[in-house]
């Protein structure tokens, strides 16, 4: 009999204090857009190297939300000074649920906070602060409304996002004062903003699984833009045949 199940997609969290106790924490909209493309979410709380092999079983598919700066010890740098608040256990989580995930097969979607940790996973580092580290920048930490688009970037045209999104250019949110430095030698570069910060990343080869990073929250987008849907969507139809 054909297996109608819907995907399970793991999507990882954060803590936060509220009322003197420490609590799993995730922005609604990253499930509301996973429910909304067909997939069924599942929240991944920080947990140890045995758990995340258990979630990587249990789930068809991966998604890395948003949230606190990496520590650059993971990249081999010290820390600068306008490096925000680091949690190491969220860090080690997510870097054994992407090795994991990797061996696995399993596709790979992140997003904001997600494109850092999957490239500094897989070899890249870190720009740690956009405004010290690059003279010439736009504003990357929008005051706006979490479904406004704020600026604009280019799409490379022989890419998977661009495949995705049929667009050269797309305008989005922009919620990060850290980006994607050198890039992972398993990855590519997507999509750039007009200041040069890389904005999405994909797998390099076909041969290395599905995987694409994107800069923006388009989980906050979903409601108001059709290309943010679809990253959902194609997402969810990868781990659809995944599972």
């Amino acid at each position: 009999m054909m297996n109608t199940r819907k995907p399970i997609i793991g999507i990882t969290a954060t803590t936060l204090d509220i009322s003197g106790f420490d609590s799993v924490y995730l922005h609604y909209s990253y499930a509301e857009s996973v429910i909304r493309a067909g997939g069924v979410p599942i929240v991944i709380p920080i947990g140890n190297e045995e758990l995340a092999k258990e979630w990587v079983l249990m789930c068809d598919g991966i998604l890395l939300s948003g949230g606190e700066d990496m520590d650059p010890f993971h990249f081999g740098a010290e820390p600068h000074p306008k490096l925000g608040k680091v949690t190491q256990e969220r860090d080690q989580i997510e870097l054994d649920l992407i090795h994991y995930a990797r061996s696995e097969q399993l596709p790979i979607f992140g997003i904001c906070r997600g494109i850092q940790v999957l490239n500094v996973a897989l070899g890249g580092d870190l720009i740690q602060d956009i405004e010290s580290e690059k003279p010439e920048y736009i504003k990357h930490t929008q005051i706006a409304a979490r479904a406004a688009a704020t600026h604009s970037i280019t799409i490379e045209r022989e890419s998977l996002l661009h495949q995705i999104t049929g667009k050269d250019e797309l305008r989005v949110n922009s919620f990060h004062h850290q980006a994607v430095g050198k890039v992972a030698p398993s990855l590519k570069t997507s999509a750039v903003s007009k200041d040069g910060i890389i904005e999405a990343v994909e797998a390099a080869e076909p041969g290395l699984g599905w995987m694409l990073a994107v800069q923006w929250h388009p989980e906050d987008m979903t409601g108001v833009n059709q290309e943010m849907n679809q990253l959902f969507t194609e997402f969810i139809n990868v781990c659809k045949l995944n599972k």
